[in-house]
């Protein structure tokens, strides 16, 4: 079996593709053919020993997978061999084959390619729940949503889904050319992400009124103009720090501007939880292949590169010229910039 092991912490020169034996499936396991594999920022701190989880050496990096099943471990109902499915796994995913759980594996259709798979795993299924979760943004149709980073992978699912929820989209993007993308994704309007000017422009578009949700992925200063973008009773989630800085949160203002602020990590419900939440993710990622194939949603991918180029895919994930999902596919052939 073809793979990419980390024996200790490196960077992604210095990844080679060797050969090893096959997984094997346990109880309530399945074995996916792996089609193609998210290469993520997460991923690129993770192979350096910088990211908060740390796997045991030797370990198979990569944890969000597109594939068909080849296998069925003891316990598994939902699945059978050849079934098209997207899994979220804690290691494993750089290889010919990747076992995982089924309670964190789900069905496509048909009509989806894997690499858009991938990004439902890797992005969308998290935005999906920061805006509709109750005890998140709780996003309404005719409600005004202001999305940083929006030309990112989670910016971009972000604009997709607020728009598909019938929520007005005012997106921020560093560029021309990425506001143009941001806005041909649905953004009602692209701004600038200028912290010393954002509240007046957003001021200005909602009449004074302010937004009744912010999807922040950036922090720093410009999550602190966030805050003072929201209208009374608004609500915000910092979904991570693009940005580099960490903002503390001005308790005062929460108070009394009855903000609410929540935070979504879905490590806790798609692996720690996993049992108990399957039905609630499982769900959503249904709701997510249904407006893929209604059109609402089309995922992006700006690099497909083969196993052995895996190094070059890091190079593309840290390179935040083009827009789009970085994939690695075992086709041996490749389609970069595809």
């Amino acid at each position: 079996m073809r793979q990419i092991q980390v024996a200790s912490w490196t960077t992604p020169e210095h990844l080679r593709v060797s050969e090893g034996p096959p997984p094997v499936c346990g109880e309530r396991e399945v074995m996916i053919n792996v089609q193609t594999v998210a290469i993520t920022y997460s991923l690129w701190l993770l192979i350096q020993g910088k990211y908060q989880r740390k796997p045991e050496f030797p370990f198979i990096p990569g944890g969000f997978v597109a594939g068909n099943i080849e296998a069925c471990g003891p316990g598994v109902t939902r699945f059978k061999k050849g079934d098209r499915v997207m899994a979220t796994l804690e290691t494993g995913g750089l290889a010919e084959l990747a076992v995982a759980h089924e309670a964190s594996t789900f069905a496509i259709p048909d009509s989806m390619p894997f690499e858009k798979a991938n990004a439902l795993t890797n992005s969308y299924n998290s935005v999906m729940a920061a805006l509709t979760w109750r005890r998140a943004l709780d996003l309404q149709r005719g409600e005004t949503l202001l999305v940083t980073g929006a030309a990112g992978n989670v910016g971009t699912a972000a604009v997709e889904i607020g728009r598909t929820l019938g929520a007005t989209v005012i997106a921020t993007a560093s560029t021309a050319e990425k506001r143009a993308a941001v806005l041909e994704r649905g953004a009602s309007h692209a701004i600038v992400p200028d912290a010393k000017t954002l509240r007046d422009r957003v001021m200005e578009l909602t009449s004074g009124k302010g937004v009744d949700a912010v999807f922040d992925p950036v922090g720093g200063d410009l999550f602190h103009q966030c805050l003072r973008c929201l209208r009374p009773n608004g609500r915000i989630t910092p979904f991570g720090f693009a940005g580099g800085e960490v903002p503390k949160i001005p308790a005062n203002l929460i108070l009394v501007k009855n903000i609410s602020v929540s935070g979504v990590y879905m490590g806790q419900y798609r692996m720690k939880e996993r049992d108990r939440y399957e039905q609630l993710i499982r769900d959503m990622f249904a709701q997510l292949c249904v407006w893929f194939e209604q059109g609402h949603l089309n995922p992006v991918t700006r690099g497909s590169f083969p196993l052995e180029r895996t190094p070059e895919a890091f190079e593309a994930v840290l390179s935040r010229e083009k827009i789009g999902h970085v994939i690695v596919t075992m086709n041996k052939n490749g389609v970069q910039d595809g």
